[in-house]
């Protein structure tokens, strides 16, 4: 009971934030190979913030610091991948 809502929080985190940092600033082969570049990086992330909304009166503030820290990764991983190019 407690896995599978960690789970999903998880998946649906990292699929929704990770497009919302990449959109303005990627293209779309960009955000294609950043993706598949770090897909166990976002899914852990998206696990460790997901834990964030169990918490009580915590989970109020935590999509704020759960964009920052996708917005923070998926652009770092950018930067990386365009000074690789």
């Amino acid at each position: 009971a407690a896995v599978l809502p960690l789970l999903l929080s998880a998946y649906l985190n990292q699929r929704l934030f990770r497009y919302d940092a990449l959109a303005e600033h990627a293209s779309r082969e960009e955000y294609n190979q950043v993706i598949e570049r770090s897909p166990v990086k976002l899914y852990l992330l998206g696990a460790a913030v997901g834990l964030l909304q169990f918490v009580p009166l915590l989970n109020l503030f935590s999509p704020i610091y759960v964009g920052l820290a996708f917005i923070h990764l998926c652009l770092a991983e950018l930067k990386q991948l365009r000074q690789n190019a």
